[in-house]
């Protein structure tokens, strides 16, 4: 039987899609009309792929920041943050970052994926990296950039990730936990304290990912480790300014020592440029709102319920908690491809996933909501959803798997 989902499926699907105007990717946005919308290539549109989760992107003061920086200090530091790249802008986000996230110290990086890519330097030989198979693509490219021995839990599994813990022991290796706090793709929460109890009981590291979870989640928006109970017991966390905070780079915290090590050894970010300084005013006016303005996570929580609330009536599964990602299985490439189209020309824009960021033989559709949503705005893609995405397999809702090597 021919492979149905590997790559010369999916790029036969992709070239139909081409030929119908139907190609998702690359599509230019040419506006935004209104909070929560935007215009793909004339299309007006609900924006259900953004990742700005607290609709700060568009935020006044946050744009105001990054234009008065850009007229005050210039578009770039044209330079490493080890030599001419850490400018009092930069200091001031790491220090205001570190205390609001109770942590010794922060290293800035350009991006998110940047920020992943520095944990390598953490991985030595001595080491033994236990992963979440559900883990983003930049997490599985620091473990291959870096010396330790990886193995893989199965999502979400403590009893499988004890065995492993065992196994590292035994062999003299120290342990070290990664996993994110919310999951890219699905939307679901680790189960932190459990992984957290079994890294403690290792005297191992515990690294949690937390680009999906810090800034909405916890009474002070930080994380899944502050709704757990649990944030002392995490070690390391890195993350993104790119969704909660609406602006751009990544950030790596932890005790003083570890980030030292970083700043010096981590290759990804000693040798490329620093954040911009328009980027980092405009992070460090967003972490001030995200600080003094809670009721922007409450409005996300709402809007996120109603969501799930509509799609439980569709007959899709309620799951435990409401995240603002929501995942749809949709069948194969061509119908997922179809059916991004139709919902774009519907007034939704969603985000399509194919093999392999999805599993074989399946394609995804993600939404994602946003404080600068309205009601109306969630009403209109419950209506879409219920139009055109068939309802193939609830379970896939909120819990989408993710292939990644073994």
């Amino acid at each position: 039987m021919a492979d149905v989902s590997g790559p010369a499926a999916i790029w036969a699907a992709l070239d139909r899609a081409r030929e119908t105007g139907g190609y998702p990717y690359f599509r230019r946005i040419t506006g935004q009309p209104a909070p929560g919308e935007i215009s793909v290539e004339g299309l007006r549109a609900i924006n259900a792929a953004s990742g700005d989760y607290l609709g700060l992107a568009a935020d006044p003061r946050v744009r105001e920041a990054a234009a008065g920086a850009a007229r005050e200090l210039g578009a770039s530091c044209s330079g490493s943050p080890v030599v001419i790249g850490t400018w009092s802008v930069h200091a001031e986000l790491a220090e205001e970052l570190a205390d609001f996230l109770h942590r010794p110290a922060v290293l800035l990086t350009t991006t998110g994926f940047q920020a992943n890519l520095t944990l390598a330097c953490l991985f030595s030989e001595d080491r033994a990296v236990i992963a979440d198979r559900h883990i983003h693509a930049s997490l599985i490219d620091a473990l291959r950039l870096g010396a330790a021995k990886n193995r893989r839990f199965r999502h979400n599994t403590p009893r499988h990730l004890a065995r492993l813990l065992e196994e590292a022991s035994g062999q003299g290796l120290s342990p070290v936990v990664l996993t994110e706090g919310a999951f890219s793709l699905g939307g679901e929460l680790a189960v932190l304290p459990e992984i957290a109890d079994l890294t403690g009981r290792h005297k191992g590291m515990l690294i949690v990912d937390g680009a999906h979870d810090i800034g909405i989640l916890g009474p002070s928006g930080r994380g899944a480790g502050e709704h757990f109970g649990c944030e002392q017991d995490i070690d390391v966390l890195s993350g993104t300014f790119s969704k909660a905070f609406g602006a751009g780079g990544g950030y790596i915290a932890g005790s003083t020592e570890l980030v030292e090590h970083c700043r010096l050894v981590g290759r990804a970010t000693m040798y490329s440029a620093s954040m911009p300084p328009p980027t980092a005013a405009a992070a460090l006016t967003a972490l001030r709102i995200i600080r003094d303005e809670p009721e922007r996570r409450a409005v996300l929580a709402r809007l996120a319920d109603r969501l799930h609330d509509g799609l439980a009536e569709l007959g899709y599964a309620r799951p435990h908690w409401a995240s603002p990602i929501v995942t749809l299985p949709v069948g194969g490439a061509d119908r997922c491809l179809h059916t991004w189209l139709a919902m774009l020309e519907s007034g939704v824009f969603a985000a399509p996933f194919l093999p392999p960021a999805a599993p074989p033989g399946q394609s995804l559709l993600r939404l994602s909501v946003t404080a600068a949503h309205t009601e109306a705005h969630i009403d209109h893609i419950l209506e879409v959803v219920g139009q055109l995405v068939p309802t193939v397999d609830t379970t896939g809702v909120a819990a989408a798997p993710i292939p990644c090597p073994a």
